[in-house]
């Protein structure tokens, strides 16, 4: 090998650049955002009707719950609307299981349940708007003798209907509009 005076220069050999033009990076962003355009709504939906169906299902395991105490204590138990920390009666703000049939709050109840969000509306029919009310055998108990259902609605694009039957049992059914 060869030596080197102190003036001479060693040239460096070319190596290749990386990273990303300009321009490829402006396509990326613009196909990124054109994507984003169409996956956010549809995930939003997504989210707000997950949010329904869980909504849905927690009030099918309180009135499940609720019966269940009622055949367990062979006498009333109640699910109604409010909670421990409101004066409201509406379910949509949350509701408990209470013993006994003529609770006009939720002092002394087995279990609350939280509101369902804000977005969701939720309206009993059928008998008193308040209560729903089992009797020892597991049955139905209201003023009008009749079946009683909640409709759920998620800002009138969702919609289930969980109907209880006098025996007590709960049937949840699905349509695409709410009749609020």
């Amino acid at each position: 090998a060869g030596a080197r005076s102190k003036n001479s220069r060693v040239v460096p050999r070319w190596r290749p650049q990386h990273g990303f033009t300009l321009v490829e990076l402006m396509i990326t962003l613009a196909i990124t955002a054109i994507l984003l355009s169409v996956a956010v709504p549809a995930y939003q939906s997504f989210i707000g009707s997950t949010a329904l169906t869980t909504a849905t299902n927690d009030l099918v395991a309180a009135l499940n719950m609720a019966r269940s105490e009622a055949l367990k204590r062979d006498g009333a138990v109640t699910l109604r609307g409010g909670d421990a920390d409101t004066v409201s009666d509406d379910f949509a703000d949350g509701y408990c299981i209470v013993p006994g049939r003529t609770n006009t709050n939720c002092d002394g109840a087995l279990r609350f349940f939280r509101a369902v969000g804000s977005d969701i509306t939720m309206v009993v029919s059928g008998g008193v708007s308040t209560m729903v009310t089992f009797n020892g055998l597991g049955g139905l108990t209201n003023a009008a003798n009749a079946p009683q259902s909640f409709e759920l609605c998620r800002a009138n694009e969702d919609h289930r209907r969980v109907t209880i039957a006098l025996v007590g049992r709960s049937k949840i059914s699905a349509d695409t509009s709410c009749p609020l």
